[in-house]
């Protein structure tokens, strides 16, 4: 047994050493920029970090999204969640999709650049500490894309970056219990009512059982009016989930050019 403790402990001194020599050798950069970010923890530089806008209140304590000036600020529910209370519990954004994060999500899903991966998780899981740390989940789902635009693609950056936030808290990643099975147009351009026609029944659950009385947290990576999580919400409701959340990564300001929400 000593013999065993001890060669588990020079592994340990051995890998700690290697990590150090491959530091020296190859010091960590900004996965946005390319600047040094040592002895920083993390993979994004300071000037990049301080230059992403957090989605901060006052928002909408129900759908997350920014109260407007014609928003009564006495009240912490926006006039369209009073009017029509969305298909889900909770809903939250982490930051702003631009700058930065605008240029780290558009790599990673139109030039397969999976090292933003890492990056991304990262706002990811701050943005899940920052709302949802309280909170019990039985499983994490990413919005699925439709089988044509995944092979097209070749992975879904949904799942990508919810790997990272199951690995960080635990909670079961839950691959398939959401399927996209109507290869829905752009929605880019789009207003919210029409938004939400295109994407009429786009969603079906393959696996009822794994969502039925379950506390579900949807993930998305980008999202402008929330017209995507609400649809593949009301699917993981219709099938009697007991909770539901949504957590998306960045808010699309509407005043910029937008790339589709798929």
């Amino acid at each position: 047994m000593w013999r065993l403790n001890g060669k588990l402990k020079n592994s340990r001194i051995f890998s700690a050493a290697l990590d150090l020599f491959s530091s020296a050798l190859f010091p960590e950069v900004c996965y946005f920029c390319g600047s040094s970010v040592t002895g920083e923890g993390s993979v994004i530089c300071a000037d990049c970090r301080n230059s992403i806008r957090i989605v901060s209140e006052p928002f909408c304590d129900l759908c997350g999204l920014p109260l407007s000036t014609f928003d009564d600020f006495a009240s912490t529910i926006c006039g369209r969640c009073l009017t029509k209370p969305p298909p889900y519990d909770k809903a939250r954004y982490g930051v702003y999709y631009e700058q930065s994060v605008r240029t780290g999500i558009t790599r990673l899903k139109f030039h397969s650049s999976l090292f933003n991966v890492r990056p991304i998780g990262e706002l990811l899981v701050q943005a899940f500490n920052t709302h949802y740390s309280s909170e019990r989940f039985d499983s994490i789902i990413p919005v699925p894309v439709h089988r044509k635009r995944l092979i097209s693609r070749g992975f879904n950056q949904a799942i990508s970056v919810s790997k990272r936030l199951s690995e960080s808290t635990g909670i079961f990643l839950d691959r398939t219990a959401l399927v996209k099975s109507r290869d829905t147009a752009p929605q880019v351009g789009l207003p919210r009512s029409k938004r939400l026609v295109n994407l009429k029944n786009a969603f079906n659950i393959s696996s009822p059982e794994r969502i039925s009385g379950k506390r579900i947290l949807i993930i998305d990576d980008v999202s402008t009016t929330g017209a995507t999580v609400s649809e593949a919400a009301r699917a993981v409701r219709k099938v009697g989930a007991a909770y539901v959340a949504i957590l998306v990564v960045a808010l699309r300001s509407k005043n910029r050019p937008a790339e589709s929400d798929f």
